[in-house]
C-alpha cells in the first residue's frame, strides 16, 4: 500500500496524540490492578476509621484529662502512624496528638491525601468530630495513595517517553521522506540554474513529492531538449552563414568575372556574348533563389508567413501545377497519373504551388529524369505524391531533411545553391493547411515525397 504525504501527516498527528495516551492508560491499568491485588478484600482505610471511632467513643470520658486520653489512643496512633485531633460540637479543640508528637512531619501531599474526619457520638460529650491526619504515606492504608501517586507519575512518564519516541521517529521519517527530497529539489534547481541539465533526483515514492519531482524531471528533460535543439539550431545557423557567404560569393564572383569579360571585349562575337549573358542570368537566378529562401524563412521564423485560403477544385489545381512544371522542365519525363480526384480544397493556391514547385525542383535537381506526380482521394483527405528516380537520400539523413538549414552530403552542391530551407518551408506550409508530409527514399533508387490536405467540408 502506497501512502501519500497527506495520509502520512495525518497518521503522524493521530499517533502522536493517541499512542502516548494509550500507553499511559495501559501502564496505569496494570499498576492499579497490582495495587488492588496487594490491598486484599478488606478496605484498610475503613478499618482505620472504624477503629478510631470506636476508640474515641470508648475513651471519651477521659477527654477531660488529655494525658490519660493520649495513653488510651496512643497504640492506635502508633500502629497507623497518624495524628488525631478532636473537636467539640461548637468547634473547640478538645484534644490534639500533635502536642504529644512534636516530630510530626507535614507536607501538602499529606494534607491533601492523609486527612479524614469521622463523627463520633458520645453520651457525655455529645457529637464530637475526630480528625485523622497521616504522618507518613509509607504505612497502610495510606501507602496505597503513595503507590497510586507513583502509578500516575509512571503513567505520565511513560506517555511522555512514548511521545518523545514518536516525535523522534516521525521527525526522522518525515525528514527522510519530505525534507531530504525538498533539499534535493533545491540542489537540482541550483544545478539547472548553473546549466547542469543532467542532474537527476532519486526518489521512488509515488506520492505528492514524487509527482512533483516527476514533473520537475519532465521540465528538466524538456529544457534539456530545448537547449540541445537551440544549440543545434545555432550551430546550423552559423554553418548557414558560412555556407550562404560562400554560396553568395561564388555566383557573384562569376557574374563579376563575366561582366568584366564583356567590358574588356573578351567575348568578341555574338555567340560568345550570348553564352556570357546566359551564364550571368543563371547566376542571378541562383542568387534570386538564395535570397527568396532566406526571405521566406525569415517570415517563417517570425510566424509571418501568411496563409490566405480560398476554395479550389483539386483536379483543376493539380492539373495547372503539372502543366506549369511541364513547360519549365521540358528535358524531364514528367508524368501525371490519372485519374485526378475532383474535390473542394480550402487552401492558399500560391503557397501550395510553391510547395509543388519546390518538390518537383528538388526531384529534378538531384538526378530525377522520370518524375511521377500522383493525386489520390482518401477518407477526408487528398494525398499527393512526387516520385523520382534520382540519387535518393541516405537513411541517416532522411529524418532530418525537413529541419531548417539541413543539407545532406549529396545535396551540398554549389551548383544547386541550396540553403537547406526549402523543405522546412514546405513542411510549415503543409502543416499550416492541416496536412502532413513525409519522405521515403532508397539511395540510388530515387525518392518519394507524400503529403496530405484535408478536404473542405461544408
Amino acid at each position: 500500500m502506497k501512502w501519500g504525504l497527506k495520509p502520512r501527516l495525518i497518521l503522524a498527528f493521530v499517533t502522536i496524540i493517541i499512542l502516548p495516551i494509550v500507553a499511559s492508560v495501559l501502564f496505569l491499568s496494570v499498576v492499579s490492578s497490582g495495587i488492588e491485588a496487594r490491598s486484599g478484600n478488606e478496605d484498610e482505610l475503613d478499618l482505620l476509621l472504624t477503629q478510631v471511632k470506636d476508640t474515641v467513643e470508648q475513651n471519651a470520658e477521659y477527654l477531660a484529662e488529655p494525658d490519660l486520653f493520649y495513653e488510651k489512643v496512643r497504640p492506635l496512633l502508633k500502629k497507623y502512624d497518624v495524628g488525631l485531633q478532636i473537636f467539640s460540637p461548637n468547634g473547640e479543640s478538645l484534644f490534639n496528638s500533635a502536642d504529644y508528637q512534636p516530630s510530626q512531619e507535614s507536607s501538602i501531599l499529606l494534607e491533601r491525601l492523609g486527612k479524614f474526619t469521622v463523627d463520633v457520638t458520645t453520651q457525655g460529650q455529645g457529637k464530637l468530630s475526630a480528625e485523622i491526619q497521616a504522618n507518613s504515606l509509607s504505612v497502610p492504608p495510606f501507602s496505597q495513595f503513595k503507590e497510586i501517586i507513583y502509578a500516575v507519575i509512571g503513567a505520565i512518564v511513560t506517555g511522555l517517553a512514548v511521545l518523545g519516541a514518536l516525535v523522534l521517529l516521525w521527525t526522522w521519517y518525515l525528514s527522510r521522506t519530505v525534507l531530504n527530497p525538498l533539499k534535493e529539489i533545491y540542489v537540482a534547481t541550483e544545478e539547472v540554474i548553473e546549466g547542469n541539465l543532467d542532474y537527476k533526483i532519486e526518489y521512488r515514492k509515488q506520492d505528492e513529492i514524487g509527482r512533483f519531482i516527476h514533473g520537475f524531471d519532465l521540465m528538466r528533460n524538456h529544457l534539456k531538449k530545448s537547449t540541445e535543439q537551440q544549440q543545434q539550431y545555432e550551430l546550423a545557423r552559423k554553418q548557414l552563414i558560412a555556407s550562404i557567404s560562400h554560396d553568395l560569393r561564388t555566383p557573384l564572383a562569376s557574374i563579376k568575372g563575366y561582366v568584366e569579360g564583356l567590358e574588356d571585349g573578351i567575348a568578341r562575337n555574338e555567340e560568345m556574348q550570348k553564352k556570357y549573358y546566359r551564364v550571368i542570368k543563371s547566376k542571378t537566378d541562383q542568387l534570386d533563389r538564395l535570397i527568396e529562401d532566406l526571405f521566406e524563412f525569415s517570415k517563417f521564423e517570425l510566424e509571418q508567413l501568411s496563409i490566405e485560403k480560398s476554395l479550389v477544385n483539386s483536379r483543376e489545381f493539380f492539373r495547372e501545377v503539372f502543366q506549369v512544371a511541364q513547360l519549365e522542365y521540358q528535358d524531364v519525363d514528367l508524368v501525371l497519373a490519372d485519374p485526378l480526384p475532383s474535390v473542394s480544397l480550402n487552401i492558399d493556391g500560391g503557397r501550395m504551388k510553391q510547395v509543388m514547385a519546390n518538390l518537383i525542383d528538388n526531384a529534378v535537381k538531384y538526378g530525377g529524369t522520370n518524375i511521377v506526380m500522383k493525386v489520390e482521394r482518401l477518407p477526408g483527405f487528398v494525398q499527393a505524391s512526387i516520385k523520382d528516380n534520382g540519387q535518393g537520400i541516405d537513411g541517416e539523413d532522411l529524418g532530418s531533411i525537413f529541419k531548417p538549414f539541413f543539407r545532406g552530403e549529396k545535396s551540398r552542391s554549389r551548383e544547386s545553391g541550396g540553403t537547406g530551407l526549402g523543405l522546412a518551408i514546405v513542411k510549415y506550409i503543409i502543416e499550416a493547411h492541416g496536412g502532413e508530409i513525409r519522405a521515403e527514399s532508397h539511395p540510388g533508387k530515387g525518392s518519394e515525397f507524400v503529403f496530405t490536405l484535408p478536404m473542405y467540408v461544408k
